[in-house]
This record gives C-alpha cells, structure tokens and sequence, in this order.
C-alpha cells in the first residue's frame, strides 16, 4: 500500500485524521462529508506504517450493510483480514468463542411481541406504536437496566407511554422472551459486558488480540 493511494484523495482534516494512526480521534461531520471514508483511511493507514497489524484492528458499526461497505472499502485500499462487524455480530462472536452464548434463538425483531403486548394496554394507551416501545426498551436494556430498577433509572427520560405501563410493557416482553426460549441484540451486548466484567482471563483475551478500535455510525448506537 503507497500513501499516494491511501491519502492522495483526502482533504487536509481527512488527512489529519488519517495520519494520527494512534490513540483516540474523534470525528464529527455531517452526513455525507466522508467520515466513512476518513475512517478507513485511518485503518488502511495504521495498517500501512505498520502500527498495528490488520488482526490486531476491530471496526465496529450498526448495520450489516454498513460493516459490508467497509470491509468493500477496506479491500480497495488493499487491506484485507481486518474484522469490520456490527456491534451485535462482534458481541456474539466473542461471546461464542469463549463458549459463553446460550442455546436461545435470536430475536431478529421486537415488534412483533411487543405489538401484542401493547395491544392489552388500557385506552388511551391500547395499540401504542409498538416501534416506539421497541426503542423504549432498547433504551432501557442499552442502560442495563431491568423491569425492576426501570423506574429508578429513569431520570429525566420521558417513555413513549406512562412510567408504570412501560414497566409494564418492559416486563411483559422480557417475560415472553425467556419462556419462548429468545434473546435480543441488547442480551448479546450486555453478556459481552458481563463476561469481561466476571472473566479476566477472557479480557485479557480480547484486549491482547485487538489494539485498535474503530466505530462508525456511533449516532445510531
């Protein structure tokens, strides 16, 4: 990889980014003004000054199509066998590798199960948009948070519904997704979180494979 092919078509911030191949960068942009493309070129470039080796690098994002298009960007500039996955996939792939993920089905979609619970509700609240409660819940379950401590943990957050009807809606659906024997995206974050936080050997693991890390789209998380 030549630094011409690397940095010759960035702009002088881009390429600002890109040189600084250590420690925390932080971009801010708007869409569309290439911070996707800043960021690979960063990778490409840490990968080119030999700072670290493309195994020792995990870029994570939001989305399949995302990770895909970076890994597609990633092969142009030469790079190849960096691991570039959605926060979800990295969580899973790490939590299987340490033998950690239980014999659950995935849930692909909260709506669904939530639309029947919300559909119990009480008038005015019967038939809420079940989306809404779907990102109320991920909401919730982002901050660890579980039927029983949901109220305490509120704080100035307003839910789509009633405090006390979205506890309610909260506990439902976790109750249903444990007797269909499911789990979530956020169960798969929270158990990445637990075996580092309970397992050291498995930390120590993970934080001496990867040296580097890159997270795209982070406004979606």
């Amino acid at each position: 990889m030549d630094e011409q092919r690397i940095l010759g078509g960035l702009n002088p911030e881009q390429r600002r980014a890109a040189e600084a191949v250590r420690g925390p960068v932080c971009i801010l942009a708007g869409a569309g003004s290439g911070k996707t493309t800043t960021i690979t070129h960063r990778i490409a470039n840490q990968v080119a000054t030999g700072a670290f080796v493309p195994e020792q690098i995990l870029a994570v994002t939001f989305t399949d199509k995302a990770a895909g298009g970076m890994r597609a960007r990633l092969a142009a500039l030469g790079v190849e066998r960096v691991r570039a996955a959605t926060f979800h996939s990295a969580a899973l792939a790490q939590l299987s590798y340490f033998g950690k993920v239980p014999n659950l089905k995935i849930l692909s979609s909260k709506v669904l199960p939530l639309r029947s619970i919300g559909n119990s509700l009480p008038m005015p609240y019967k038939f809420a948009a079940a989306a809404d409660l779907a990102t109320e819940v991920e909401w919730a379950k982002n901050r660890r948070l579980a039927p029983e401590t949901y109220l305490d943990g509120l704080g100035e957050h307003e839910p789509p519904i009633p405090p006390e009807l979205m506890q309610r809606v909260f506990r439902d659906y976790q109750r249903r997704k444990e007797e269909r024997g499911s789990m979530d995206f956020e169960d798969l974050l929270a158990g990445a979180v637990e075996l580092y936080e309970r397992d050291a050997d498995a930390l120590g693991v993970v934080q001496a494979r990867y040296r580097a890390f890159t997270v795209d789209e982070y406004q979606d998380v």
